[in-house]
């Protein structure tokens, strides 16, 4: 319901989780997620976080476009694409809770890994951010999750903090946008979500404007060290939710 008591609460809940995203280049939906549901239904939740990403991608497209601007982004908008649409087909076919598990665990194996210093031998931007197109696409396709798979090879590449930021940024438009193309053939989008979340659009800016300045204080090995930890949370949240929907009804 459209409140002002709903939008001040929601606004809050965006501008932390949009320094957060500010701050990394993804972890919006790891903060905002749980907060929200306790204000709407998880489908609501779903679109509206799309939403909110999309928006903030598109704000932040301009500097993302000219940090990455000779990087081959069509094959990775191709490749986002294709993994949305293989992760939707795996939907069908395969518990999403074992989706979680899997995932999960990769993803904490692979933190852990790059912590100690293996090297995953990624050299090429276009190997990298086709992975990450493929991968990421899969993921968010399959479980609604986005970021961590790219988040981890552009770790594993030492990716400098800006142009990590801007690739994930890219990335989250993409996928996004193929999502909310989904959300609006099958009848998701309601007017009051979409009400809400343009309500949202100064917290939004605040919280991008606020990550932008921590991020530009810290040095690049405490932004991976950060990075780490967010994509540490972020897979056991992901074991939690696949463990609750496998054991918990």
């Amino acid at each position: 319901m459209v409140t002002a008591g709903n939008i001040i609460l929601l606004s809050l809940i965006i501008f932390a989780a949009s320094v957060v995203r500010g701050f990394t280049g993804f972890g919006l939906a790891l903060v905002a997620v749980p907060l929200l549901q306790f204000l709407m239904p998880v489908t609501d939740t779903a679109v509206f976080i799309a939403m909110i990403n999309f928006i903030f991608s598109i704000l932040y497209y301009r500097r993302s476009k000219r940090v990455v601007s000779n990087q081959p982004l069509g094959a990775m908008a191709l490749w986002t694409g294709a993994g949305v649409a293989a992760g939707t087909v795996i939907l069908k076919f395969i518990n999403p809770a074992f989706i979680q598990l899997g995932w999960g665990v990769i993803i904490i194996f692979i933190v852990f890994a790059l912590w100690r210093g293996v090297d995953f031998h990624i050299r090429s931007d276009k190997t990298a951010l086709t992975l990450s197109g493929l991968l990421g696409g899969l993921l968010s396709g399959a479980t609604g999750i986005t970021g961590p798979p790219v988040a981890v090879i552009l770790s594993s590449m030492k990716t400098p903090k800006e142009k990590f930021n801007a690739v994930i940024s890219l990335f989250i438009l993409f996928a996004v946008s193929y999502a909310l193309l989904f959300y609006f053939i099958t009848g998701l989008i309601r007017q009051e979500t979409l009400l809400l979340a343009l309500c949202s659009v100064p917290a939004l800016i605040a919280g991008l404007y606020t990550g932008d300045k921590l991020v530009a204080r810290i040095s690049q090995n405490s932004f991976t060290n950060i990075v780490y930890v967010v994509l540490v949370m972020m897979g056991l949240i992901t074991l939690f939710k696949g463990a609750k929907a496998l054991f918990g009804s």
